[in-house]
């Protein structure tokens, strides 16, 4: 089996993992870092021991896995705090992955992953589009296509 991994940092990331045995169609699996109520989305930090549980089973399951974690930018606007927190998210991811024993990480920028994946610019409405053409999963949302995408940019790159 192998496997793809795309990992949305922001603020309402999520984890998108595409596994695919030979002669089958990709299975799509998406991870939220964040839980819905209603109508109301609420941020929920996902635990760093939950995150390392989650990237082992992963892991356990699929040896032969491609990484790709959106690489954080410095964005006009954000606030000091925001921008540590997305830095300190990324760097323990690498490291949780880099413990697995996984250093083949790639890690594209925003326009880097979109560029691969022919993904279209900020539009959340139009990423979500491209998105539910290439996964088909039930917590498929515009706040969860940027995972996707980043996954499937990942498949490209590295094949």
């Amino acid at each position: 089996m192998i496997g793809f991994i795309g990992i949305d940092l922001g603020q309402k990331g999520a984890l998108t993992l595409q596994t695919k045995l030979p002669g089958q169609k990709p299975k799509w699996t998406i991870y939220p870092f964040f839980t819905r109520h209603g109508e109301e989305t609420r941020q929920r930090t996902i635990l760093e021991i939950e995150l390392y549980e989650l990237l082992k089973n992963i892991t356990r399951v699929c040896p032969n896995l491609y990484i790709a974690i959106e690489r954080p930018m410095m964005i006009p606007g954000n606030g000091k705090k925001a921008i540590a927190s997305l830095f300190q998210n990324y760097g323990l991811v690498k490291g949780i992955l880099t413990g697995l024993g996984h250093t083949d990480i790639w890690t594209p920028t925003p326009m880097q992953w979109k560029k691969v994946a022919n993904a279209p610019g900020k539009d959340k409405t139009e990423m979500l589009v491209k998105a539910s053409k290439i996964a088909k999963a039930p917590n498929l949302s515009p706040i969860t296509a940027d995972s996707v995408l980043i996954c499937e940019a990942c498949r490209l790159y590295y094949q």
